[in-house]
């Protein structure tokens, strides 16, 4: 039987634009408004901490529920994104995740505002199955990382506006009302996005004209013997230990060590994370999709060079005793490490037979959301606790550094994967002829 997730017209007086770069660009917005609403916890944790009686310990299971959470969901929506309409699948999720930032606002207690974060995170789960596979349908290998590199330049953007607008608003107006301003926009680009964008064919950037469906263990037993899948699913969930950590709590690092408020902090950190990260993402996949075309071994080899070069300059900006010199070499960090994660996403989708890359991105992030997000977070928690001594910061300082050093597991995950690529995107293009 063939999958096909375009509905047939339009819908009503609305006409449906099969345009890839309006898709595209509603696709960037859905990814500004994931990250938007995921860490805006980062730059209120602090007020949050104080309003509600909380400890680091407790902010780290924050965290752990919402990356265990989004890892429990993310292979069944992954599936469901595989066998049902994929636009379907994101504004249901988009919907209910903007919903539950909002709800975060009207909380009491830790139990519910751990509630409001699962829920967020029960969302989230969607948007890489979903997303990734529909512009991987629209744009062709050769274009493809740069494509999901332009979706992608919503995550640094949205940890951009997350900090920024996030230490305003809670300057001005309260930890409370800045998770409910920044949970109803999400609701009206879920209408948006339903109402005005026609999916595109599955398989339609490959050629495959129809595509049968394939079970849930036949994709998994295919991806796990996929050598290069593997490979960057491990690289990808040991670099996010460090880097989902650092994301969570170096604006909770720098109001301790240096005496900041979330507003300051958050109009430093903010722009540093988001104009640095975007250049270096959408750089990196450019610079990878050009190379390729010699070799296809680039993207690996892309990949393990910047994260051995990202360790030092995270350590520097963690050490460092003055916050502007801090902030130079953290900007050195992220322009650094942000370049792996258009690489990493095309990568999944190129190695993975079509009818599979739903559950293909779901493995993904199931591992990111586990092991980085939710132990990289909770981990930090527990050892700035267990290092504490009362000096600010010097626990969290202690906690991220031991953190980071998964950099370096992730930098030879990626390289060992140079040996296997070539293989396995020319077997995933055959396997997807095969099944069709």
């Amino acid at each position: 039987m063939s999958v096909s997730d375009r509905p047939a017209g339009n819908l009503g007086f609305i006409r449906q634009s099969e345009s890839g770069t309006y898709m595209l660009a509603l696709l960037f917005v859905v990814s500004v408004m994931n990250f938007l609403d995921r860490q805006v916890l980062s730059i209120v944790q602090e007020d949050i901490k104080l309003d509600l009686s909380l400890t680091d310990s407790q902010l780290g299971y924050l965290a752990l529920a919402f990356g265990l959470t989004n890892a429990i969901f993310a292979i069944p929506i992954g599936r469901l994104a595989d066998r049902i309409p994929r636009k379907t699948v994101l504004v249901a999720c988009l919907s209910f995740w903007s919903a539950m930032t909002a709800a975060a606002g009207l909380v009491s207690n830790f139990t519910q505002l751990l509630i409001a974060r699962m829920g967020v995170a029960l969302g989230e789960a969607g948007v890489t199955p979903t997303t990734y596979s529909l512009i991987s349908d629209k744009y062709p290998l050769k274009r493809r990382a740069t494509a999901i590199a332009v979706c992608s330049a919503g995550i640094p953007i949205g940890l951009m506006l997350s900090l920024f607008l996030g230490g305003i608003i809670a300057d001005a107006f309260g930890w409370r009302w800045t998770f409910i301003l920044f949970g109803l926009p999400g609701l009206v680009l879920a209408a948006v996005l339903y109402l005005t964008v026609r999916a595109p064919e599955r398989g339609q950037a490959d050629g495959i004209k129809q595509i049968r469906r394939v079970s849930f263990s036949e994709s998994m037993r295919h991806l796990i013997g996929t050598k290069t899948f593997m490979l960057i699913v491990i690289g990808s969930a040991f670099k996010s230990i460090g880097a989902y950590g650092i994301v969570q709590w170096i604006p909770s690092f720098y109001m301790r060590k240096f005496e900041l408020t979330a507003g300051q902090v958050g109009t430093t950190v903010g722009p540093i994370m988001g104009i640095a990260g975007l250049l270096s993402l959408v750089g990196a996949a450019y610079l990878a999709d050009r190379l390729s075309e010699r070799d296809v071994r680039w993207y690996t080899w892309i990949l393990a060079g910047s994260q051995l070069i990202a360790f030092p300059f995270s350590f520097l900006a963690i050490m460092s005793g003055d916050y502007v010199i801090s902030l130079v070499f953290f900007t050195m960090a992220i322009i650094c490490g942000n370049s792996m994660l258009a690489i990493t996403n095309s990568l999944i989708q190129s190695t993975a037979p079509v009818q599979m890359r739903g559950v293909a991105s779901a493995t993904k992030t199931m591992a990111l959301s586990f092991v980085g997000y939710g132990l990289g977070g909770a981990l930090i928690g527990q050892l700035s606790d267990f290092f504490d001594t009362g000096v600010p910061g010097e626990g969290l300082t202690k906690a991220i550094l031991l953190t980071t050093s998964t950099y370096f597991i992730a930098a030879a995950m990626f390289w060992w994967a140079s040996f296997s690529v070539r293989r396995d995107i020319t077997e995933a293009q055959t396997a997807s002829g095969a099944l069709s």
